[in-house]
């Protein structure tokens, strides 16, 4: 599907592709302050007016390549909500995986967390992510599986700040293989919900 700017002219997929693709690489690069809209405009082949009728302001330019690069992924629904939470915070963990891969200097990761710029990614993208860990929980809820006195909103939190700082912050500490990791949150989302581990 062709996507349009903001006065309603259309801006074909592949040069959209490529400028978000362009954006991130010059933050990898230079970062955020140093980005430059006639550079990208210039890598791409365009006009940067092509560019600021599609996205008006440089935190919109920026937010979209982050959104852009992040795949929201499906609703799990294995019927044991620990599952169901683990694949859901394995979805984060993909899409830090990702970023990583691409990054060079951590631009991309530093640029998500500005604070013009968080905003527009949290509307576009954590928002509907947080919903479907708030339908899993929910849903368990509905099934027995857990309490409805949980605080929903912080098993969400807790989860995907876990991920956040085993990828970013102590990249180090790192499990043998992803079965071991995906263990790791098996017995995270058992303490969040409140369910006993399993024996041994």
């Amino acid at each position: 599907m062709t996507e349009r700017t903001t006065k309603g002219r259309p801006l074909d997929d592949d040069l959209t592709r490529r400028v978000l693709a362009a954006v991130r690489s010059q933050l990898e690069d230079s970062g955020l302050v140093n980005l430059n809209i006639e550079k990208i405009a210039s890598s791409v082949g365009c006009g940067k007016t092509t560019i600021y009728r599609r996205w008006p302001t440089k935190p919109e330019l920026v937010a979209a390549a982050i959104v852009d690069g992040l795949k929201l992924g499906d609703m799990p629904d294995t019927g044991d909500v620990v599952e169901d939470l683990v694949e859901h915070a394995w979805q984060n963990l993909e899409n830090f995986r990702r970023s990583k891969e691409e990054a060079k200097n951590n631009g991309l990761l530093l640029a998500m967390f500005n604070m013009d710029v968080i905003p527009i990614v949290s509307d576009s993208f954590m928002k509907v992510r947080h919903a479907m860990g708030r339908e899993i929980l929910s849903r368990a809820v509905e099934r027995g599986q857990m309490s409805d006195e949980v605080d929903q909103d912080a098993i969400i939190d807790a989860l995907a700040g876990f991920t956040l700082f085993r990828i970013t912050l102590k990249p180090d500490l790192k499990a043998h293989d992803d079965e071991e990791l995906r263990g790791t949150y098996r017995s995270l989302v058992r303490s969040l919900i409140g369910r006993a581990p399993e024996p041994r």
